[in-house]
C-alpha cells in the first residue's frame, strides 16, 4: 500500500512559520483537515525554523492535528533527536519517522528511532554529502541498512529516501532518482520514498513537472512521497497508476476515488 504523506505543515512554508509565531490555531486545522481530506494517510509535522522554540511548537502542532483529525497519524520531521523522542511518545497513533540518514552526527537520532514501532524514512546520504549518482544512492542505502540492522531496526520499517534534486541545475537527477528507486527495490529489496516538489524547484509549472515523474517513479516502484495530496492532479495521478499497475484489485480504490469526487 502506498504511503501518502502530506507536506504542507512544514515551517519552512512562510505562513506556516508565520501561523506557529501567532498560534494561528484554525489555520493549521485547515491544512490538516485538508490534507486528510485529499487521502494523506499521514501529515508531516515539521516546526524546525522555530529553533529554540521546536519542542514547544511541535507539542502544539500535534495537540491541534490530533483533536482536529481522530485516526491521523502523524510524521516527526526533525534533526533533533531530543524533539523526535518527545514527538513519538506523545502521538497517540503510530508514527512515521522523518528521518534518520548515515552522518555521523544522526547517531543519535538512529538510535532513537531504533525504540519504536514506526515507519521510518531514512536518506540515502552520509559524510559525503548529497548523493549524485545512482551508484551513490546504492552505497548509502547499503551503509544505512547496516547501521539499522546493528540497532535492531527492521528493514520492513524502512522507506529510503532516494534524495530528489532539481533537475533544473542538473537535468541528469531526474533519470538518477527513476533508476534509484528501481535499483533499490530490486537489488536491495527495501521500500523507497522521495520528497517530490524538490526535482522541479526553480522551475516554472512546477506542478507538471512533479505530477509526470511521479507517474514514472510509481512505475518504478516508488513506495512513499512527501506531496502535496491537496494537488487533485497529482492524486489522480496516484490512483489512475494504481490501478494501471495492477495494485488495486479490480481497480475499485480508482472507482471509489472518481465516485467520491
Amino acid at each position: 500500500m502506498f504511503l501518502t504523506i502530506g507536506e504542507l505543515i512544514n515551517s519552512t512554508r512562510d505562513e506556516v512559520k508565520k501561523a506557529l509565531k501567532e498560534k494561528d490555531e484554525d489555520f493549521i486545522r485547515k491544512l490538516a483537515r485538508e490534507q486528510h481530506e485529499a487521502g494523506a494517510d499521514a501529515i508531516d509535522l515539521n516546526a524546525g525554523e522555530s529553533r529554540d522554540e521546536e519542542k514547544n511548537d511541535m507539542d502544539w502542532l500535534i495537540d491541534i492535528v490530533e483533536d482536529e483529525i481522530d485516526d491521523v497519524r502523524i510524521a516527526i520531521d526533525t534533526p533533533d533527536p531530543e524533539v523526535l523522542e518527545f514527538g513519538l511518545e506523545k502521538v497517540r497513533n503510530k508514527p512515521v519517522i522523518n528521518s534518520i540518514s548515515n552522518e555521523d552526527d544522526k547517531a543519535a537520532a538512529r538510535e532513537v528511532a531504533s525504540g519504536y514501532d514506526a515507519d521510518i524514512i531514512g536518506l540515502a546520504m552520509g559524510e559525503e554529502g548529497m548523493p549524485q549518482t545512482v551508484e551513490d544512492r546504492l552505497n548509502e542505502t547499503e551503509a544505512l541498512l547496516e547501521k539499522c540492522d546493528k540497532l535492531g531496526i527492521d528493514k520492513d520499517q524502512l522507506y529510503v529516501d532516494v534524495i530528489a534534486m532539481t533537475i533544473g541545475s542538473n537535468q541528469e537527477q531526474g533519470q538518477y532518482v527513476i533508476d534509484s528507486v528501481r535499483g533499490i527495490k530490486e537489488k536491495l529489496g527495501v521500500k523507497t520514498n522521495i520528497g517530490l516538489s524538490n526535482v522541479s524547484f526553480g522551475l516554472p509549472n512546477r506542478a507538471l513537472i512533479n505530477r509526470t515523474v511521479f507517474a514514472m517513479l510509481l512505475e518504478a516502484g516508488l513506495d512513499a512521497a512527501l506531496i502535496d495530496p491537496t494537488d487533485t492532479e497529482m492524486m489522480d495521478t496516484l490512483k489512475a497508476a494504481e490501478a494501471l499497475l495492477g495494485e488495486d484489485k479490480s481497480c475499485l480504490g480508482y472507482l471509489k476515488y472518481i465516485r467520491s469526487k
